[in-house]
């Protein structure tokens, strides 16, 4: 297995340890290790695009704009189990968002959570 694939499995995983059995702290040791793969796999994209930028475009901007990282998770500030979901919740789309800008396959898991919480962001 390559590791997208892992990273594609770990993040079923971690979706149906979300919504089965609301396993917060499982899902979101899970989600941060399937986006830590994801991140990889989206920083070298933007690598190689930015080169491209540079010798067919002369332009350093695809770079630039995708190369920031993101914090990790502090599980220490996370009290309640509220709080657990919340932040589940933010990795998950993460690590969604990155599955879609990499244009990888969509599980049933991912589509599923992705109509779900667009549904709850949207009605919040």
């Amino acid at each position: 297995m390559d590791s997208v694939t892992i990273a594609l499995h770990q993040l079923n995983r971690a979706i149906d340890l979300y919504f089965n059995d609301r396993d917060f702290i499982s899902t979101l040791t899970l989600s941060n290790s399937a986006q830590a793969i994801l991140r990889k796999k989206l920083s070298s994209q933007s690598q190689v695009k930015a080169c491209e930028d540079v010798i067919f475009n002369k332009s350093l901007t695809t770079f630039q704009q995708n190369s920031k990282t993101e914090p990790c998770v502090s599980f220490h500030s996370l009290e309640t189990e509220r709080e657990w979901e919340e932040k589940a919740t933010e990795v998950l789309m993460t690590c969604c968002e990155s599955v879609m800008k990499l244009n990888l396959p969509r599980s049933i898991q991912v589509s599923a959570f992705v109509r779900a919480k667009s549904k709850m962001f949207v009605c919040s």
